[in-house]
Protein backbone atom coordinates (compact mmCIF):
# COMPACT_ATOMS: atom_id res chain seq x y z
CA UNK A 1 0.00 0.00 0.00
CA UNK A 2 1.60 3.24 -1.17
CA UNK A 3 1.36 6.25 1.12
CA UNK A 4 2.21 9.91 0.48
CA UNK A 5 2.33 13.06 2.63
CA UNK A 6 1.05 16.41 1.36
CA UNK A 7 1.97 19.50 3.39
CA UNK A 8 0.34 22.86 2.70
CA UNK A 9 1.62 25.99 4.48
CA UNK A 10 -0.40 29.23 4.34
CA UNK A 11 1.10 32.01 6.47
CA UNK A 12 0.32 30.91 10.06
CA UNK A 13 -1.54 27.71 9.13
CA UNK A 14 -0.07 24.32 8.28
CA UNK A 15 -2.19 21.47 6.93
CA UNK A 16 -1.03 17.93 6.29
CA UNK A 17 -2.82 15.11 4.52
CA UNK A 18 -1.80 11.46 4.42
CA UNK A 19 -3.05 9.45 1.46
CA UNK A 20 -3.12 5.69 0.99
CA UNK A 21 -3.37 4.57 -2.63
CA UNK A 22 -4.40 8.11 -3.53
CA UNK A 23 -7.21 8.39 -0.97
CA UNK A 24 -6.91 10.89 1.94
CA UNK A 25 -7.06 8.93 5.22
CA UNK A 26 -5.71 11.39 7.81
CA UNK A 27 -5.77 15.18 8.05
CA UNK A 28 -3.90 17.45 10.46
CA UNK A 29 -4.36 21.19 10.89
CA UNK A 30 -2.17 23.44 13.02
CA UNK A 31 -2.52 27.20 13.45
CA UNK A 32 -0.23 29.54 15.33
CA UNK A 33 -3.32 31.30 16.70
CA UNK A 34 -4.13 28.04 18.54
CA UNK A 35 -0.73 26.64 19.54
CA UNK A 36 -0.51 22.93 20.27
CA UNK A 37 0.54 22.03 23.82
CA UNK A 38 0.60 18.22 23.74
CA UNK A 39 4.15 17.01 24.32
CA UNK A 40 5.32 20.37 25.67
CA UNK A 41 7.17 20.33 29.00
CA UNK A 42 6.62 23.05 31.59
CA UNK A 43 7.93 24.05 34.96
CA UNK A 44 4.55 24.54 36.59
CA UNK A 45 3.30 25.72 39.94
CA UNK A 46 0.73 23.72 41.89
CA UNK A 47 -2.47 25.66 42.45
CA UNK A 48 -5.63 24.30 44.01
CA UNK A 49 -5.59 20.67 45.18
CA UNK A 50 -8.96 18.88 45.07
CA UNK A 51 -8.84 15.81 47.36
CA UNK A 52 -12.39 14.80 46.44
CA UNK A 53 -11.31 14.31 42.81
CA UNK A 54 -7.74 13.27 43.66
CA UNK A 55 -6.52 15.91 41.24
CA UNK A 56 -4.72 19.25 41.29
CA UNK A 57 -4.56 22.30 39.05
CA UNK A 58 -1.17 23.39 37.73
CA UNK A 59 -0.36 26.92 36.54
CA UNK A 60 1.56 26.64 33.25
CA UNK A 61 1.72 30.36 32.50
CA UNK A 62 -0.81 29.97 29.67
CA UNK A 63 -3.66 31.91 31.26
CA UNK A 64 -5.53 28.67 31.91
CA UNK A 65 -4.42 25.99 34.33
CA UNK A 66 -3.88 22.36 33.41
CA UNK A 67 -4.94 19.52 35.67
CA UNK A 68 -3.17 16.43 36.94
CA UNK A 69 -4.70 13.29 38.43
CA UNK A 70 -3.10 11.29 41.23
CA UNK A 71 -2.19 8.43 38.88
CA UNK A 72 -0.18 10.87 36.72
CA UNK A 73 1.98 12.08 39.61
CA UNK A 74 5.25 10.17 39.60
CA UNK A 75 6.66 8.56 42.72
CA UNK A 76 9.81 6.44 43.03
CA UNK A 77 7.60 3.40 43.55
CA UNK A 78 5.70 3.51 40.26
CA UNK A 79 5.64 4.81 36.70
CA UNK A 80 2.81 5.15 34.22
CA UNK A 81 3.58 5.82 30.61
CA UNK A 82 1.37 7.26 27.88
CA UNK A 83 2.67 7.72 24.36
CA UNK A 84 0.94 8.98 21.23
CA UNK A 85 0.75 6.62 18.25
CA UNK A 86 2.46 3.84 20.18
CA UNK A 87 1.17 0.62 21.69
CA UNK A 88 3.95 0.25 24.26
CA UNK A 89 2.98 -1.61 27.38
CA UNK A 90 4.05 0.22 30.51
CA UNK A 91 5.17 -1.53 33.64
CA UNK A 92 2.89 0.43 35.91
CA UNK A 93 1.80 -0.18 39.46
CA UNK A 94 -1.25 1.16 41.23
CA UNK A 95 -0.48 4.04 43.52
CA UNK A 96 -2.25 4.09 46.86
CA UNK A 97 -0.91 7.53 47.75
CA UNK A 98 -3.24 10.52 48.04
CA UNK A 99 -2.60 13.58 45.92
CA UNK A 100 -2.64 15.84 49.00
CA UNK A 101 0.29 13.80 50.34
CA UNK A 102 2.24 14.08 47.07
CA UNK A 103 1.72 17.72 46.12
CA UNK A 104 1.28 20.98 48.01
CA UNK A 105 0.03 24.38 46.86
CA UNK A 106 2.83 26.59 45.54
CA UNK A 107 5.13 23.62 44.83
CA UNK A 108 7.11 23.74 41.57
CA UNK A 109 6.77 20.64 39.39
CA UNK A 110 8.04 19.45 36.02
CA UNK A 111 5.03 18.38 33.91
CA UNK A 112 4.26 17.34 30.35
CA UNK A 113 0.96 17.89 28.51
CA UNK A 114 -0.81 14.65 27.55
CA UNK A 115 -4.01 16.13 26.10
CA UNK A 116 -5.00 19.51 24.70
CA UNK A 117 -7.29 22.05 26.33
CA UNK A 118 -10.81 20.97 25.37
CA UNK A 119 -13.89 23.14 25.74
CA UNK A 120 -13.94 24.21 29.36
CA UNK A 121 -11.43 21.56 30.40
CA UNK A 122 -7.78 22.22 31.12
CA UNK A 123 -4.89 20.36 29.52
CA UNK A 124 -4.25 16.92 31.03
CA UNK A 125 -0.77 16.78 32.59
CA UNK A 126 1.69 14.21 33.87
CA UNK A 127 4.97 14.32 35.78
CA UNK A 128 6.07 11.28 33.76
CA UNK A 129 8.15 12.93 31.06
CA UNK A 130 8.51 11.27 27.63
CA UNK A 131 10.65 12.61 24.76
CA UNK A 132 9.79 10.76 21.54
CA UNK A 133 12.22 10.11 18.72
CA UNK A 134 11.67 8.07 15.58
CA UNK A 135 13.05 4.82 17.04
CA UNK A 136 12.98 5.27 20.80
CA UNK A 137 11.32 7.34 23.51
CA UNK A 138 13.34 8.73 26.39
CA UNK A 139 11.61 8.45 29.77
CA UNK A 140 12.73 11.02 32.31
CA UNK A 141 13.36 10.08 35.94
CA UNK A 142 12.86 6.33 35.54
CA UNK A 143 15.01 3.31 34.75
CA UNK A 144 12.27 1.60 32.72
CA UNK A 145 13.30 -0.30 29.56
CA UNK A 146 10.52 -1.41 27.23
CA UNK A 147 9.70 -2.48 23.69
CA UNK A 148 6.55 -1.73 21.72
CA UNK A 149 3.97 -4.52 21.78
CA UNK A 150 3.69 -4.22 18.00
CA UNK A 151 7.13 -5.82 17.74
CA UNK A 152 6.08 -9.44 18.19
CA UNK A 153 9.36 -11.14 17.22
CA UNK A 154 10.84 -12.31 20.55
CA UNK A 155 14.40 -12.37 19.20
CA UNK A 156 14.07 -8.78 18.00
CA UNK A 157 12.53 -7.75 21.33
CA UNK A 158 15.48 -9.19 23.24
CA UNK A 159 17.99 -7.59 20.85
CA UNK A 160 16.50 -4.14 21.44
CA UNK A 161 16.14 -4.61 25.20
CA UNK A 162 19.72 -5.84 25.62
CA UNK A 163 21.13 -3.05 23.49
CA UNK A 164 19.24 -0.26 25.26
CA UNK A 165 20.23 -1.67 28.64
CA UNK A 166 23.85 -1.74 27.55
CA UNK A 167 24.13 1.86 26.28
CA UNK A 168 21.62 3.90 28.32
CA UNK A 169 22.91 6.07 31.19
CA UNK A 170 21.51 5.94 34.71
CA UNK A 171 18.56 8.10 35.65
CA UNK A 172 16.57 7.72 32.43
CA UNK A 173 14.67 4.95 30.68
CA UNK A 174 13.92 4.13 27.06
CA UNK A 175 11.16 2.40 25.12
CA UNK A 176 11.88 1.08 21.64
CA UNK A 177 9.16 2.19 19.21
CA UNK A 178 7.74 0.03 16.43
CA UNK A 179 9.93 1.83 13.88
CA UNK A 180 13.08 0.50 15.62
CA UNK A 181 12.41 -3.03 14.36
CA UNK A 182 15.39 -4.16 12.26
CA UNK A 183 17.21 -0.82 12.61
CA UNK A 184 20.96 -1.07 13.18
CA UNK A 185 22.27 -0.25 16.64
CA UNK A 186 24.34 2.74 15.52
CA UNK A 187 21.21 4.57 14.34
CA UNK A 188 19.37 3.82 17.57
CA UNK A 189 22.32 4.88 19.74
CA UNK A 190 22.66 8.12 17.77
CA UNK A 191 19.05 8.99 18.50
CA UNK A 192 19.38 8.02 22.15
CA UNK A 193 22.31 10.42 22.57
CA UNK A 194 20.34 13.17 20.83
CA UNK A 195 17.37 12.72 23.20
CA UNK A 196 19.67 12.62 26.24
CA UNK A 197 21.12 15.99 25.14
CA UNK A 198 17.61 17.47 24.98
CA UNK A 199 16.76 16.02 28.40
CA UNK A 200 19.91 17.48 29.95
CA UNK A 201 18.99 20.90 28.53
CA UNK A 202 15.48 20.62 30.00
CA UNK A 203 16.89 19.79 33.44
CA UNK A 204 19.31 22.73 33.22
CA UNK A 205 16.51 25.13 32.26
CA UNK A 206 14.31 23.85 35.08
CA UNK A 207 17.05 24.68 37.59
CA UNK A 208 17.60 28.17 36.19
CA UNK A 209 14.04 29.32 35.37
CA UNK A 210 11.23 30.34 37.69
CA UNK A 211 7.77 28.80 37.39
CA UNK A 212 5.53 28.86 35.47
CA UNK A 213 7.62 28.53 32.31
CA UNK A 214 7.91 26.56 29.08
CA UNK A 215 11.01 24.33 29.08
CA UNK A 216 10.53 22.29 25.91
CA UNK A 217 8.25 22.78 22.91
CA UNK A 218 7.36 20.03 20.47
CA UNK A 219 8.53 20.72 16.89
CA UNK A 220 6.19 21.98 14.17
CA UNK A 221 3.65 19.73 12.45
CA UNK A 222 5.75 18.78 9.42
CA UNK A 223 8.70 17.68 11.58
CA UNK A 224 6.49 15.74 14.01
CA UNK A 225 4.89 14.00 11.05
CA UNK A 226 8.24 12.72 9.78
CA UNK A 227 9.25 11.68 13.30
CA UNK A 228 6.03 9.93 14.32
CA UNK A 229 4.06 8.96 11.22
CA UNK A 230 6.58 7.88 8.59
CA UNK A 231 6.32 4.14 7.80
CA UNK A 232 7.86 1.79 5.23
CA UNK A 233 4.87 2.44 2.94
CA UNK A 234 5.59 6.18 2.60
CA UNK A 235 7.05 6.95 -0.82
CA UNK A 236 6.91 10.72 -1.14
CA UNK A 237 6.50 13.96 0.82
CA UNK A 238 5.26 16.94 -1.20
CA UNK A 239 5.39 20.37 0.45
CA UNK A 240 4.47 23.79 -0.99
CA UNK A 241 6.59 25.91 1.38
CA UNK A 242 10.27 26.48 0.64
CA UNK A 243 11.02 27.01 4.34
CA UNK A 244 9.24 23.81 5.41
CA UNK A 245 10.91 21.96 2.52
CA UNK A 246 14.35 23.02 3.77
CA UNK A 247 13.43 22.03 7.36
CA UNK A 248 12.40 18.57 6.19
CA UNK A 249 15.49 18.05 4.04
CA UNK A 250 17.77 19.07 6.92
CA UNK A 251 15.89 16.90 9.44
CA UNK A 252 15.94 13.83 7.19
CA UNK A 253 19.62 14.32 6.35
CA UNK A 254 20.52 14.63 10.01
CA UNK A 255 18.33 11.86 11.40
CA UNK A 256 17.65 9.47 8.48
CA UNK A 257 20.50 9.88 6.00
CA UNK A 258 19.78 6.54 4.29
CA UNK A 259 16.07 7.15 3.74
CA UNK A 260 14.60 6.47 0.30
CA UNK A 261 11.63 8.81 0.83
CA UNK A 262 11.47 11.47 -1.87
CA UNK A 263 10.86 15.07 -0.71
CA UNK A 264 9.53 17.42 -3.40
CA UNK A 265 8.93 21.18 -3.35
CA UNK A 266 5.58 21.88 -5.01
CA UNK A 267 5.49 25.02 -7.17
CA UNK A 268 2.54 24.53 -9.52
CA UNK A 269 0.01 27.38 -9.80
CA UNK A 270 -2.85 25.03 -8.86
CA UNK A 271 -3.03 24.78 -5.02
CA UNK A 272 -1.48 21.56 -3.72
CA UNK A 273 -4.61 20.26 -1.94
CA UNK A 274 -6.80 20.92 -4.99
CA UNK A 275 -4.30 19.25 -7.33
CA UNK A 276 -4.36 16.06 -5.26
CA UNK A 277 -8.11 16.05 -4.41
CA UNK A 278 -7.65 16.78 -0.71
CA UNK A 279 -9.57 20.07 -0.54
CA UNK A 280 -12.93 18.47 -1.48
CA UNK A 281 -12.47 15.97 1.37
CA UNK A 282 -11.99 18.81 3.86
CA UNK A 283 -15.18 20.48 2.59
CA UNK A 284 -17.07 17.23 3.13
CA UNK A 285 -16.08 17.21 6.81
CA UNK A 286 -18.66 19.95 7.42
CA UNK A 287 -21.41 17.65 6.19
CA UNK A 288 -22.75 15.09 8.66
CA UNK A 289 -23.95 12.87 5.82
CA UNK A 290 -21.43 10.62 4.03
CA UNK A 291 -22.72 8.87 0.92
CA UNK A 292 -21.63 5.36 0.03
CA UNK A 293 -21.01 4.29 -3.56
CA UNK A 294 -23.97 1.92 -3.34
CA UNK A 295 -26.45 4.68 -2.47
CA UNK A 296 -26.54 4.08 1.28
CA UNK A 297 -25.15 6.69 3.66
CA UNK A 298 -23.74 7.39 7.11
CA UNK A 299 -24.99 10.10 9.46
CA UNK A 300 -22.20 11.30 11.80
CA UNK A 301 -23.23 13.37 14.82
CA UNK A 302 -20.49 14.70 17.11
CA UNK A 303 -20.89 16.01 20.64
CA UNK A 304 -18.17 16.92 23.14
CA UNK A 305 -18.02 13.45 24.71
CA UNK A 306 -19.80 11.15 22.23
CA UNK A 307 -19.99 10.53 18.49
CA UNK A 308 -22.80 8.52 16.91
CA UNK A 309 -22.52 7.01 13.42
CA UNK A 310 -25.85 5.84 12.04
CA UNK A 311 -26.03 3.58 8.97
CA UNK A 312 -28.91 4.09 6.53
CA UNK A 313 -29.88 2.13 3.41
CA UNK A 314 -30.72 5.22 1.33
CA UNK A 315 -31.20 4.28 -2.32
CA UNK A 316 -29.53 0.85 -2.05
CA UNK A 317 -31.76 -1.95 -3.38
CA UNK A 318 -29.36 -4.66 -4.59
CA UNK A 319 -29.63 -8.17 -3.18
CA UNK A 320 -31.79 -11.27 -3.49
CA UNK A 321 -33.65 -10.56 -0.27
CA UNK A 322 -33.83 -8.04 2.56
CA UNK A 323 -31.18 -9.78 4.68
CA UNK A 324 -28.62 -9.79 1.85
CA UNK A 325 -29.37 -6.15 0.99
CA UNK A 326 -28.82 -5.09 4.61
CA UNK A 327 -25.64 -7.17 4.83
CA UNK A 328 -24.16 -5.53 1.71
CA UNK A 329 -24.92 -2.02 2.99
CA UNK A 330 -23.43 -2.80 6.40
CA UNK A 331 -20.23 -4.26 4.90
CA UNK A 332 -19.59 -1.14 2.82
CA UNK A 333 -20.55 1.09 5.75
CA UNK A 334 -18.21 -0.77 8.14
CA UNK A 335 -15.15 0.09 6.05
CA UNK A 336 -16.32 3.66 5.46
CA UNK A 337 -17.03 4.18 9.17
CA UNK A 338 -13.45 3.14 10.02
CA UNK A 339 -12.16 5.46 7.29
CA UNK A 340 -14.21 8.41 8.61
CA UNK A 341 -13.03 7.79 12.18
CA UNK A 342 -9.43 8.25 11.02
CA UNK A 343 -10.13 11.06 8.55
CA UNK A 344 -12.22 13.14 10.98
CA UNK A 345 -10.13 12.14 13.99
CA UNK A 346 -13.21 11.12 15.96
CA UNK A 347 -12.23 10.69 19.61
CA UNK A 348 -13.69 9.63 22.92
CA UNK A 349 -16.75 7.36 22.94
CA UNK A 350 -17.99 6.32 19.48
CA UNK A 351 -21.20 4.38 18.85
CA UNK A 352 -21.84 2.83 15.41
CA UNK A 353 -25.44 1.79 14.78
CA UNK A 354 -25.53 -0.70 11.90
CA UNK A 355 -28.76 -1.78 10.27
CA UNK A 356 -30.10 -4.70 12.30
CA UNK A 357 -29.33 -8.22 11.02
CA UNK A 358 -30.78 -11.49 12.28
CA UNK A 359 -27.77 -13.64 11.34
CA UNK A 360 -25.11 -13.77 14.05
CA UNK A 361 -22.54 -14.99 11.52
CA UNK A 362 -23.14 -12.01 9.23
CA UNK A 363 -22.94 -9.62 12.19
CA UNK A 364 -19.52 -11.09 13.01
CA UNK A 365 -18.39 -10.66 9.37
CA UNK A 366 -19.35 -6.98 9.49
CA UNK A 367 -17.62 -6.51 12.85
CA UNK A 368 -14.45 -8.21 11.55
CA UNK A 369 -14.45 -6.00 8.44
CA UNK A 370 -14.71 -2.90 10.65
CA UNK A 371 -11.92 -3.94 13.05
CA UNK A 372 -9.65 -5.04 10.20
CA UNK A 373 -9.99 -1.63 8.52
CA UNK A 374 -9.36 0.14 11.83
CA UNK A 375 -6.04 -1.71 12.27
CA UNK A 376 -4.55 0.90 9.91
CA UNK A 377 -5.23 3.53 12.56
CA UNK A 378 -2.24 4.46 14.76
CA UNK A 379 -4.44 5.79 17.58
CA UNK A 380 -5.34 3.23 20.24
CA UNK A 381 -8.93 2.02 20.39
CA UNK A 382 -10.93 -0.30 22.60
CA UNK A 383 -13.78 -1.94 20.67
CA UNK A 384 -16.71 -3.85 22.17
CA UNK A 385 -18.30 -6.75 20.32
CA UNK A 386 -21.32 -5.96 18.15
CA UNK A 387 -24.59 -6.32 20.06
CA UNK A 388 -27.56 -8.35 18.82
CA UNK A 389 -29.09 -5.02 17.74
CA UNK A 390 -26.15 -4.24 15.45
CA UNK A 391 -24.51 -1.63 17.73
CA UNK A 392 -20.72 -1.34 18.13
CA UNK A 393 -19.33 0.73 20.99
CA UNK A 394 -15.71 1.84 21.12
CA UNK A 395 -13.36 4.43 22.58
CA UNK A 396 -10.50 6.10 20.72
CA UNK A 397 -7.66 7.94 22.41
CA UNK A 398 -7.87 11.72 22.47
CA UNK A 399 -4.65 13.68 21.97
CA UNK A 400 -6.16 16.40 19.81
CA UNK A 401 -9.69 17.50 19.05
CA UNK A 402 -11.65 16.20 16.08
CA UNK A 403 -11.10 17.98 12.77
CA UNK A 404 -14.66 19.32 12.80
CA UNK A 405 -13.81 21.19 16.01
CA UNK A 406 -10.70 22.63 14.33
CA UNK A 407 -12.36 23.88 11.15
CA UNK A 408 -15.76 24.98 12.44
CA UNK A 409 -17.36 27.04 15.18
CA UNK A 410 -20.82 27.06 16.79
CA UNK A 411 -23.55 28.43 14.52
CA UNK A 412 -24.35 32.03 15.48
CA UNK A 413 -27.99 31.39 14.54
CA UNK A 414 -28.63 28.31 16.69
CA UNK A 415 -25.71 29.07 19.09
CA UNK A 416 -24.39 25.54 18.75
CA UNK A 417 -27.65 23.75 19.56
CA UNK A 418 -27.92 22.28 16.08
CA UNK A 419 -31.55 23.38 15.71
CA UNK A 420 -33.35 26.59 14.78
CA UNK A 421 -36.73 27.60 16.10
CA UNK A 422 -39.21 27.22 13.24
CA UNK A 423 -40.79 30.29 11.61
CA UNK A 424 -44.26 29.15 12.69
CA UNK A 425 -43.15 28.77 16.31
CA UNK A 426 -41.74 32.30 16.28
CA UNK A 427 -44.88 33.60 14.55
CA UNK A 428 -47.12 32.39 17.36
CA UNK A 429 -44.72 33.79 19.95
CA UNK A 430 -45.32 37.21 18.36
CA UNK A 431 -49.09 36.72 18.33
CA UNK A 432 -49.12 35.74 22.01
CA UNK A 433 -47.10 38.88 22.80
CA UNK A 434 -49.60 40.98 20.80
CA UNK A 435 -52.45 39.58 22.88
CA UNK A 436 -50.63 40.39 26.08
CA UNK A 437 -49.98 43.98 25.00
CA UNK A 438 -53.53 44.50 23.79
CA UNK A 439 -54.80 44.12 27.34
CA UNK A 440 -53.09 47.37 28.25
CA UNK A 441 -54.98 50.65 27.81
CA UNK A 442 -54.03 53.67 25.68
CA UNK A 443 -52.16 51.60 23.07
CA UNK A 444 -53.04 52.78 19.56
CA UNK A 445 -50.29 51.18 17.53
CA UNK A 446 -48.07 48.08 17.85
CA UNK A 447 -44.96 47.94 15.68
CA UNK A 448 -43.52 44.49 14.91
CA UNK A 449 -39.89 44.59 13.69
CA UNK A 450 -38.76 41.24 12.27
CA UNK A 451 -37.12 39.36 9.41
CA UNK A 452 -39.08 39.90 6.13
CA UNK A 453 -39.54 36.14 5.67
CA UNK A 454 -41.05 35.90 9.15
CA UNK A 455 -43.41 38.81 8.47
CA UNK A 456 -44.49 37.18 5.22
CA UNK A 457 -45.32 33.89 6.98
CA UNK A 458 -47.28 35.63 9.77
CA UNK A 459 -49.41 37.49 7.23
CA UNK A 460 -49.89 34.34 5.17
CA UNK A 461 -51.06 32.04 7.97
CA UNK A 462 -52.78 34.52 10.29
CA UNK A 463 -53.58 37.54 8.08
CA UNK A 464 -57.36 37.25 8.48
CA UNK A 465 -57.18 36.80 12.26
CA UNK A 466 -54.80 39.75 12.62
CA UNK A 467 -57.28 42.06 10.88
CA UNK A 468 -60.01 40.91 13.28
CA UNK A 469 -57.58 41.48 16.15
CA UNK A 470 -57.03 45.11 15.03
CA UNK A 471 -60.80 45.74 14.83
CA UNK A 472 -61.53 44.08 18.16
CA UNK A 473 -58.94 46.11 20.07
CA UNK A 474 -59.16 49.33 18.03
CA UNK A 475 -55.46 49.48 17.28
CA UNK A 476 -53.15 49.31 14.28
CA UNK A 477 -50.49 46.65 13.63
CA UNK A 478 -47.46 47.91 11.73
CA UNK A 479 -44.87 45.47 10.35
CA UNK A 480 -41.33 46.69 9.69
CA UNK A 481 -38.73 44.51 7.96
CA UNK A 482 -35.22 44.18 9.35
CA UNK A 483 -32.21 42.12 8.30
CA UNK A 484 -31.96 39.89 11.38
CA UNK A 485 -32.21 36.26 12.47
CA UNK A 486 -35.49 34.50 11.72
CA UNK A 487 -36.12 33.85 15.41
CA UNK A 488 -35.43 37.46 16.42
CA UNK A 489 -38.13 40.12 16.67
CA UNK A 490 -38.82 43.38 18.45
CA UNK A 491 -42.22 44.87 19.41
CA UNK A 492 -42.85 48.53 20.19
CA UNK A 493 -46.05 50.24 21.29
CA UNK A 494 -47.36 53.77 20.66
Amino acid sequence: MESNFFINVTLNETRMAITENGIPVELYIERKSHPRVVGNIYKGKVGKIVPGMQAAFIDLGLGKSGFISVEDVQEDSYFEFFLEEEDSKSQKQKSKSLIQDMLREGQEVLVQCLKEFSGGKGAKLSTNIALPGKYVVLLGNTELIGVSRRIEDLVEKKRLQDFIKQVKPKGVGFIARTASKGVNQDEIEKEMKYLITIWDEIIKKSEEMKSPNLLYEEPSLHIRAVRDLITDEVRKIIVDSREAYKDLKDYMKSNFPETKIQIDLYSDSTPLFIKHDVEPEIEKLLDNRVWLKSGGYLIIEETEALTVIDINSGRYTKGYDQEETIFNINMEAAREAAHQIRLRNLVGIIVIDFIDLKSRQKREEIFNAFTEELKKDKARSVIMKMSSFGVVQMTRQRFRESLLTSISEPCFYCEGNGYLKSIETTSYEIIRELRRLSSKQLIKKIIIIANPNLISIIKEIEGHNLKQFEQQHSLELIFESKDCKLAEFEIKTL
